[in-house]
């Protein structure tokens, strides 16, 4: 790669401001707007992708995930200096407190989960015999 030579302005007129507005445009060149559009696109997808995994987590897991945002909202109530921010991180951690843990779901008994099915899908289940004569 070869580095480009500067062309060597010439002024025409002798108006020392008009100079010094087409030498501070050259100074201040505008950034690509190729690049800025291509990074605000993979950010947008990358913040997506995060949203979608993190909504599937939180259905399975609510209260671990509810956890987790509320301290992240929380966070940044502390860092900004917003209070409605952290009012409401402080909200979200109550509401994951009270949300009921997997320990209040119904047991099933363990023969009911070991035995509904068969251990192998070709073997005949005692249920179904034939009478014997």
């Amino acid at each position: 790669m070869e580095l480009r030579s500067r062309r060597t302005m010439v002024v025409w007129s002798s108006s020392p401001a008009r100079a010094a507005r087409q030498a501070a445009r050259e100074i201040t060149r505008p950034a690509r707007t190729g690049r800025i559009r291509w990074w605000l696109r993979t950010g947008t997808l990358l913040a997506i992708i995060g949203l979608v995994r993190f909504a599937r987590t939180a259905r399975k897991y609510p209260r671990p995930a509810l956890s987790l945002a509320g301290t992240a909202v929380t966070v940044a109530g502390i860092s900004l200096p917003s209070e409605a921010v952290l009012v409401s991180g402080f909200v979200i951690l109550l509401v994951a407190l009270f949300l009921p843990g997997p320990a209040s779901a119904p047991a099933k008994p363990c023969s009911a989960r070991l035995w509904a099915h068969p251990l192998t899908p070709f073997a005949p289940s005692a249920r179904y015999l034939p009478p014997s004569d």
